[in-house]
């Protein structure tokens, strides 16, 4: 059994492909989880972006050798054995559906349901990283090009440019600015050195769903396509193909206002392109500025940029953009102080609430009276027995003489003895 040609076909139990998706899928979240480097994930997804069904389990063994990551590389390993034991159909299920575009696309064909551990989707669930700034882009502009590239692209810039009345010289100068010419180490393989655009016109794959390029990648069904331009892939749409990525440049810019002249609109839709802050000001400068020179000088591939163009191109619309930006980022500092001593003021009122409280219960506790504790009652005597008294006899009728050992009646009181004076008055008589 050999990896090359088609692929032994191979009928598998439903339960185990079933429980064999589960596990794999559980064993490369969890190693694509850990891995803390976007490196090796995005050097993963554009191998799975780039590369046919037929010739995933190389580029992706291709993509692993490179590096050291042993749970990642048990994950993968385990998919390739059942890519070769089970055929493509067990096998290929496990991975994302869409091997052209899920990847780098963060989406799946029309019709498909995504894969719950697909590596797009890990990709994109990142934090939105920032594009490059200056250093970035002196160093591209300033690449020399091979003239070879003029006859390569020029008919992909007419085509757009025809398409969606838009200045091929625009498309182009944009062309240099992002990837000089598709000249760039990361243009047809993976994200940029930033983590956020793929493609020789950088479409951004990351700030979705959808992303500015599920936006626009099916643009290239508007114009007609040439036999032969320096890459081209076998599926379309593709990020990494200079044409479906030209012509989706060009709709993209023709949205944001871009005409066939090099006017205020077209300024705006260069400035657009990058992103709204200070350095995409000088982004579009600069890039308005070299298709100017090439309109007034001739289409040149290695010519640097005039800066005396790029200052009138900023005084024109860079300054008022500026100001605006400027004022806009006054506002959300603004806001965001408001917010801050809002809950600096909601914090102290329930501070203030919370102490009024505790303040009150202290001052109840002190007027209620002191309660004395509960004594425990005493244990009462145990009652005597009282002796049964004796019933009485029924009274008689006839009396007995009292007995000499009754006692005698108490007799009356003696008279008091009569003096002089009471005698007087007849106290004897």
């Amino acid at each position: 059994m050999t990896c090359s040609g088609t692929l032994p076909q191979m009928r598998l139990p439903a339960r185990f492909v079933e429980r064999s998706r589960e596990r794999l899928g559980q064993a490369a979240a969890a190693a694509l989880a850990k891995h803390r480097r976007g490196r090796l994930r995005r050097r993963v997804a554009a191998a799975l972006a780039n590369h046919p069904r037929g010739r995933l389990a190389q580029t992706v063994a291709r993509a692993l050798a490179k590096h050291r990551r042993e749970r990642l590389g048990q994950a993968v390993a385990f998919a390739l054995v059942l890519l070769l034991a089970g055929g493509t159909a067990a096998a290929l299920a496990l991975l994302p559906s869409d091997g052209a575009g899920t990847a780098a696309e963060g989406g799946s064909r029309a019709g498909e349901a995504p894969s719950r551990f697909a590596v797009g989707q890990l990709v994109a669930q990142r934090p939105k990283p920032r594009r490059g700034g200056p250093a970035y882009y002196r160093r591209t502009t300033s690449k020399h090009v091979p003239a070879s590239a003029r006859s390569g692209f020029m008919p992909l810039y007419r085509e757009a440019a025809r398409t969606f009345a838009v200045s091929w010289r625009l498309l182009a100068s944009i062309h240099r600015q992002e990837t000089a010419f598709s000249t760039a180490p990361s243009t047809y393989h993976g994200l940029n050195a930033f983590g956020c655009c793929a493609g020789p016109m950088q479409f951004n794959v990351t700030n979705g769903p959808p992303s500015t390029w599920e936006l626009y990648r099916h643009s290239y069904r508007r114009g007609d396509r040439p036999r032969r331009y320096p890459h081209r892939t076998r599926k379309h749409p593709s990020i990494y193909d200079d044409f479906d990525a030209i012509m989706a440049a060009g709709a993209l810019l023709r949205d944001s206002g871009a005409s066939e002249s090099l006017d205020g609109g077209s300024w705006s839709a260069a400035y657009a392109y990058y992103g709204h802050d200070l350095f995409g000001i000088e982004y579009a400068s600069q890039v308005m500025a070299r298709a100017r020179g090439w309109e007034r000088d001739g289409f040149c591939l290695n010519c640097a940029v005039d800066e005396s163009l790029v200052a009138e191109y900023d005084d024109a619309y860079g300054v008022d953009a500026r100001r605006v930006l400027l004022a806009d980022e006054r506002r959300e500092e603004q806001e965001k102080k408001r917010k801050k001593r809002a809950r600096a003021e909601a914090r102290r009122k329930r501070e203030r609430a919370e102490a009024r409280k505790k303040a009150e219960r202290a001052q109840t506790k002190r007027k209620e009276p002191r309660r004395s504790s509960p004594r425990r009652p005493a244990r009462p005597e145990p009652k005597k027995p009282q002796p049964e008294a004796a019933p009485n006899p029924e009274p008689s009728t006839t009396t007995t003489p009292p007995t000499a050992t009754e006692a005698p009646p108490p007799s009356s009181p003696p008279p008091a003895s009569c003096t002089g004076l009471k005698k007087l008055l007849g106290c004897g008589g």
